[in-house]
């Protein structure tokens, strides 16, 4: 398994979670540098999902990157938007965290 791609899939996270949150503040208020900022971030995702894709397959890229994501914003939602998280949230994100394993478990590598 080598450790770039993945390091690239992350960055893609990173990146797609910190334009969701500008999108979120951008609908709460608005302006024009946070809109542009947020484009350049999700644009920047996808840059990053593509090269992760060139070395992962893709389903198991995309179930990844939206898994995570997806965690990743209920958390900031909860935390810094007073969003709630209830138990049947709680576990809709288990067995998506249980189909991404096992997506990732029977994963062949991309072909070059």
């Amino acid at each position: 398994m080598h450790l770039r791609p993945w390091l690239f899939l992350f960055a893609a996270i990173t990146v797609e979670v910190i334009g969701v949150t500008v999108m979120k503040r951008v609908a709460d208020s608005g302006g024009w540098s946070a809109l542009l900022f947020m484009y350049a971030m999700i644009g920047l995702s996808f840059f990053f999902l593509a090269t992760a894709m060139e070395s992962l397959p893709i389903a198991s890229a995309y179930a990844t990157w939206e898994t995570i994501g997806l965690i990743a914003i209920t958390f900031i939602g909860y935390r810094y938007f007073s969003e709630e998280v209830g138990l049947l949230k709680l576990l809709g994100m288990s067995i998506l965290i249980a189909g991404v394993v096992l997506v990732n478990l029977s994963a062949k590598p991309a072909q070059e």
